[in-house]
C-alpha cells in the first residue's frame, strides 16, 4: 500500500474509501485483517465461474448426499491418532477405531491447537505447514425482520464507515429463500472483538449500523442467529488464510501423507480452492484416491 501511495497513507474520506475497499475485497474474502495477510500470496487461489446460489434447506444436504449409505458416527470427539506401518488407531470419547488407513480432515484451527495428539508426532515438514498457515475468522449475524425495509432488487448493501470492517457488509435473503432477513459479516480483528460480545450487544451493534444506513425508523428484528466460529472447539476459526511467508506450496506440504497410513484433506490442504466447500470436497476426493492407491 505504501508503495502505491508514495509512502503516504490517505486520510479523511480517502481513508474511508480505502478501508472500505480493503475490507470488502480482501478481508471479508480471506477472513483475516490485511495486517495478517501475505500481500504477495493472499490471493493465489482459483475460482469457478457462474453465479451465486442459495441452498434453501441448508448445506447439510450436500453432506447427507455424499454420506448416503456410509457408517457415519457423530458425537465421537477424537483425542489421539496413533499411526504406523501396522495401520491407524483413532481414540475417541466413544472408544477406539482401528483401520489400515485413515484420512484426517481436522480443521486447521484444531490441528494448530494440539488438542488431538498424533503418535508418533507428525513429521517436521507437516508441523511447519500447520504452523505456517493462518486460521481466519468470518462471522455472521442473521437478523429477521417483520417486513423488508430495503430494496428488493439489491442483494448486497455495503457501508463506507469510519469504524472499519464493523458491520460494513450485508446481504439480503429476499432472493432465493424470499425471507425478510439481512446477514451482516465481520472478518479478521473486528470479528474477534465482536465474538466476545453478548448476543444483545452484538444485535445492538448490527442494528446501529443498519439504522445508520436506512434510518432510525426501521423495525426491530423478530429473531437473530449469530456465529462464533473461534469459540467452536471443533473448528477454532472459519477457514484458513495465507499469512506472511505462506503460499499455495504450504498447502501442498500440508496435504502430503504422513507415512503410508495417514492422509490429509480439508480446505486448508487444497492449493487452488482453499477456504471453500468445493475445495474441501475436492481435497477429500484426492485423499481417498491416495489411500486407495
Amino acid at each position: 500500500m505504501l508503495a502505491y501511495t508514495k509512502g503516504v497513507l490517505p486520510t479523511g474520506q480517502a481513508r474511508v474509501a480505502r478501508d472500505y475497499y480493503v475490507n470488502s475485497i480482501i478481508e471479508q474474502e480471506y477472513a483475516a485483517s490485511w495486517d495478517q495477510l501475505s500481500a504477495w500470496n493472499y490471493d493465489d487461489d482459483g475460482g469457478f465461474g457462474g453465479t451465486d446460489v442459495f441452498f434453501p434447506q441448508g448445506y447439510d444436504q450436500l453432506v447427507n448426499y455424499v454420506g448416503r449409505g456410509l457408517d457415519v458416527r457423530t458425537g465421537n470427539t477424537v483425542t489421539r491418532v496413533q499411526y504406523g506401518a501396522g495401520g491407524v488407531t483413532v481414540t475417541t470419547s466413544a472408544g477406539s477405531f482401528t483401520a489400515a488407513r485413515a484420512i484426517v480432515t481436522l480443521p486447521l484451527g484444531v490441528l494448530q491447537s494440539g488438542g488431538v495428539i498424533f503418535d508418533p508426532p507428525l513429521p517436521a515438514y507437516k508441523q511447519a505447514a500447520i504452523a505456517g498457515l493462518g486460521m481466519g475468522l468470518l462471522n455472521k449475524c442473521y437478523l429477521r425482520f417483520p417486513v423488508a425495509f430495503w430494496p428488493r432488487k439489491i442483494d448486497w448493501i455495503e457501508c463506507l464507515t469510519l469504524n472499519k470492517g464493523v458491520w460494513a457488509e450485508w446481504v439480503s435473503f429476499l432472493h432465493g429463500p424470499n425471507l425478510p432477513i439481512r446477514v451482516g459479516f465481520s472478518a479478521g480483528h473486528p470479528a474477534h472483538a465482536i465474538e466476545a460480545l453478548s448476543d444483545a450487544d452484538t444485535v445492538a451493534g448490527a442494528m446501529g449500523a443498519l439504522r445508520d444506513m436506512f434510518g432510525s425508523s426501521i423495525p426491530d428484528p423478530t429473531g437473530y442467529q449469530i456465529t462464533r466460529w473461534a469459540q467452536d472447539p471443533y473448528a477454532l476459526g472459519s477457514y484458513s488464510f495465507e499469512p506472511v511467508g505462506a503460499s499455495a506450496a504450504t498447502r501442498v506440504t500440508l496435504a502430503k501423507p504422513a507415512g503410508k497410513s495417514l492422509f490429509f484433506a480439508g480446505e486448508a490442504t487444497h492449493a487452488q480452492y482453499s477456504a471453500t466447500v468445493h475445495g474441501a470436497y475436492l481435497s477429500g476426493v484426492r485423499a481417498a484416491a491416495q489411500a486407495a492407491a
